[in-house]
């Protein structure tokens, strides 16, 4: 009896060691970092920096503020930045009460965002202020990615 009680203990002690304790504030300084660089991307124009932060699968998904502007999978959203890119001269992009929860298992993150958006595009400026953002972020191999975002303009009154 003794040495099985030995057992059972022993291997509680081998399981408690083998799992990996996560640092969830350097995990939310991570994914803060990458949604900033997703703000970048539109700022910049930057392809390369697109192809980093957003995950390159068939299934995830972006919602814009346009009714059109819905893009299932990594091809599509690229067309639909690379789209915007051309029809726009500048874009400024300012965030505010970001809130981003890492789970506890440090393997995937979400947020919400107000953003205010200034885009220039021949030769008129669209303010929309007040913009709605959320999105899902997964940590792959060490490195955040972002999944899943959602865009949209609250209603008036």
């Amino acid at each position: 009896m003794k040495n099985l009680i030995t057992v059972i203990i022993g291997i509680a002690i081998l399981m408690s060691s083998c799992t990996q304790v996560v640092d969830i504030a350097v995990e939310e300084a991570k994914v803060n970092t990458v949604i900033d660089q997703s703000t970048e991307v539109v700022k910049a124009e930057d392809m390369d920096l697109f192809s980093k932060v957003f995950a390159q699968d068939a299934d995830m998904i972006v919602f814009g503020t346009d009714s059109p502007e819905r893009a299932v999978g990594y091809e599509a959203l690229k067309e639909l930045v690379q789209k915007q890119f051309e029809e726009t001269e500048s874009t400024k992009i300012s965030a505010k009460d970001r809130i981003i929860k890492v789970h506890d298992s440090g393997r995937v993150a979400w947020f919400s965002e107000v953003i205010d958006w200034e885009i220039e595009a021949e030769g008129q400026t669209v303010k929309l202020e007040g913009v709605r953002g959320t999105g899902i972020l997964e940590n792959r191999n060490g490195n955040w990615v972002i999944v899943q975002l959602h865009y949209s303009l609250p209603a008036g009154g």
